[in-house]
């Protein structure tokens, strides 16, 4: 079992974020400039292998899910099937995009803070970071 992902989360910090957007080929310039300028709230509650995760960013998005069962979700391009498995202490999404495949990967580091590693299908990646409120 995998570290526990439990808590409110702000955002902090970004990297490489509009690389990973104008990677993704369906997000104009002008819908980056607005994900760019979000401050999303992640609060994630977790039981064992089961999750609710709710994000607040411009929208409300709410998901919930069992590790090793697939379950849908709903990304810019549509909705989706999301695989949620354990990398280690990462928890890991892979999904397919009408681009191809994009994983995201969820891990609290050494620092404390939450780490969310989006990976396009052409494998440019962001790191969105967050601190526990």
């Amino acid at each position: 079992m995998a570290v526990n992902l439990s808590g409110n989360w702000r955002f902090v910090e970004s990297e490489n974020f509009d690389a990973f957007l104008e990677a993704l080929g369906s997000v104009d310039p002008a819908m980056r400039q607005v994900a760019k300028s979000a401050n999303p709230r992640e609060t994630i509650q977790q039981d064992g292998d089961t999750f609710n995760i709710k994000t607040i960013a411009g929208k409300t998005t709410e998901i919930k899910f069992k590790v090793g069962q697939e379950f849908e979700g709903e990304i810019q391009q549509g909705e989706v099937k999301i695989s949620p498995t354990w990398d280690g202490s990462k928890l890991r999404f892979e999904f397919d995009s009408p681009k191809g495949k994009q994983v995201q990967e969820r891990e609290v580091r050494a620092d404390g803070r939450l780490y969310l590693v989006l990976t396009a299908p052409d494998g440019t990646k962001s790191t969105r970071i967050f601190a526990k409120e």
